[in-house]
């Protein structure tokens, strides 16, 4: 093992709410689900990262991985970083400890999040990111991806230039194209909301639970085998 993975998504990738199944002290549990950093221990966090689902695949792949230091993003902000990587292999981004050389990694993860934060234009956001997908890969670095909202997937440049990277989100033994319909469906228990709304908790945090993660985590891992992917 010496390469890892670099991660980019947004709440659901950094891996937030899963400390609440911690047990640590001063939680900062409430009837709705509100963030703030200031609230959130060291302890909390080395949790959440342990168990969220990008560190689940490395967990099986041996390896390890980088993600943002901060919680949640958008597409566009997740491309701009991306984007820096085009001319050179090692750049300074603020939302990590350290600077990031492209050639650290051996596969990269991409989490379409909601499209409704972003002010780029989806199409021209996808054409963009492919550019620099396939700069990757002609380097000999995997790029997958997984969506959040149908709209990317039934896109049409989506499905023309991404299938191959894409990956369904497997509950139940059924597969998924997105995760929009799932994260809402109490029934499947992937979620903080379906685990403590019963204690009028988290009543809306749609986050991912531990089986959640767990699911994102063999999904992801289904993928990569099939494709025969090694690190």
């Amino acid at each position: 093992m010496s390469k890892g993975i670099l991660g980019f998504g947004d709440s659901f990738m950094w891996g937030e709410s899963i400390y609440f199944y911690s047990e640590l002290d001063n939680l900062p549990f409430g009837e709705r689900h509100e963030y703030h950093s200031s609230l959130i221990t060291e302890g909390m966090s080395q949790y959440k990262n342990k168990y969220r689902y990008i560190q689940l695949v490395c967990d099986y792949f041996d390896t390890w991985c980088n993600v943002k230091n901060v919680n949640g993003s958008n597409n566009t902000s997740n491309l701009e970083i991306i984007s820096k990587f085009y001319n050179r292999d090692i750049v300074y981004e603020d939302k990590y400890h350290f600077k990031l050389n492209i050639n650290d990694y051996k596969l990269i993860i991409f989490q379409f999040t909601s499209i409704y934060r972003d002010d780029k234009n989806i199409n021209d956001l996808l054409i963009e990111l492919d550019s620099y997908f396939n700069k990757f890969e002609n380097n000999g670095i995997k790029v997958i991806t997984l969506t959040w909202m149908s709209e990317i997937y039934n896109n049409d440049i989506y499905q023309t230039k991404y299938l191959d990277r894409h990956t369904n989100i497997v509950i139940n033994e059924i597969e998924h194209t997105s995760f929009e319909e799932l994260i809402h469906n109490d029934s499947l228990n992937i979620t903080v909301k379906s685990d403590f709304e019963k204690n009028n908790l988290q009543t809306n945090d749609i986050h991912l639970n531990h089986k959640g993660n767990q699911c994102f985590a063999d999904s992801i891992i289904k993928k990569l085998e099939n494709d025969n992917f090694k690190i």
